[in-house]
């Protein structure tokens, strides 16, 4: 009689945890449906490392992230870039990841971006910073400014004088300061002088003027730049000479200042004359970055 009672009492007990063991089930397949269960995204690493090329593409930013629910099972197809962020270190981004489930549960995951080839915007000065007092100027028509993530960001280039009371639109030479930034919260600055001068007529007319192809270049430390491969003609009374059929006067450059083995802001000044007392000065900027080695 007791074994008879004891094998009901163990069948009764292992009935009652069945039971609690399904509706517990039962209880969490529930608590899915409505929204408290979350789908689980799954990374190999904490780190990502792609090209800026890569970052609008959506197929590398994913690669071998997938994701799970515990309803609808694998939910990969589900998963999104749902930001990247701006820097949080050097070529250091965050990316954050979303996927959905058919409840419309949402996860987020966050891993480490880091990009390979990435350098900072650079600016680029199609036109020399010298303005004539006597006429209306805007000292940032020249100026333009390149970004490897986002293309062209002339449109975002600032300038502020470094001396705040200087009146930049006075005659004289003014050090300014330009800055763009991109779309990672990366600034580049550029300090140069603007100078606005007034001439008479004649001296409009009789100062030669070094063109060049560019007013600004880049060098890497320990590189170098030829100044004269740079200058496309001399321009003398509104006319453009090639430098072989120039024949008012001399060229000179003067690139003495230039440290190619120290990253840095340089100036390079070429003169040119008439064969009279007039001479024309035309600056180039050239900067110098800094390289591993």
């Amino acid at each position: 009689m007791k074994k008879s009672r004891k094998r009901i009492l163990t069948f009764l007990l292992a009935v009652l945890a069945v039971v609690t063991a399904v509706f517990l089930i039962y209880l969490w397949q529930e608590q899915l449906k409505i929204g408290n269960g979350k789908p689980t995204i799954i990374c190999p690493t904490d780190s990502i490392y792609v090209s800026v090329e890569s970052l609008s593409d959506s197929s590398v930013l994913l690669r071998d992230v997938t994701a799970m629910d515990a309803e609808d099972g694998d939910i990969t197809g589900s998963l999104v870039v749902e930001s990247v962020s701006q820097f949080v270190g050097e070529d250091h981004c965050i990316i954050t990841y979303a996927a959905f489930d058919s409840a419309n549960n949402v996860s987020k995951l966050t891993r480490h971006l880091f990009l390979t080839d990435y350098s900072a915007p650079r600016f680029r000065l199609i036109a020399p910073l010298e303005f004539s007092y006597s006429s209306s100027f805007n000292p940032l028509s020249g100026v333009r400014a390149y970004d490897c993530v986002d293309g062209d960001i002339s449109d975002r280039v600032k300038m502020v004088p470094v001396d705040p009371e200087d009146d930049i639109y006075s005659m004289g030479a003014h050090m300014v300061e330009f800055r763009v930034t991109n779309s990672l919260g990366d600034v580049s600055v550029l300090r140069a002088e603007v100078d606005v001068y007034d001439r008479t007529y004649t001296e409009t007319r009789m100062i030669p003027t070094v063109r060049l192809t560019d007013y600004l270049v880049y060098a890497d430390q320990y590189g170098y730049v030829d100044p004269m491969s740079l200058v496309s003609g001399i321009s003398l009374g509104g006319v453009l000479y090639d430098i072989s059929e120039y024949k008012g006067g001399s060229l000179t450059v003067d690139a003495g200042e230039v440290d190619y083995s120290m990253p840095g802001t340089y100036k390079v000044v070429y003169t040119c004359d008439n064969r009279s007392e007039y001479y024309g000065f035309t600056v180039l900027i050239v900067i110098v970055t800094e390289v591993d080695r």
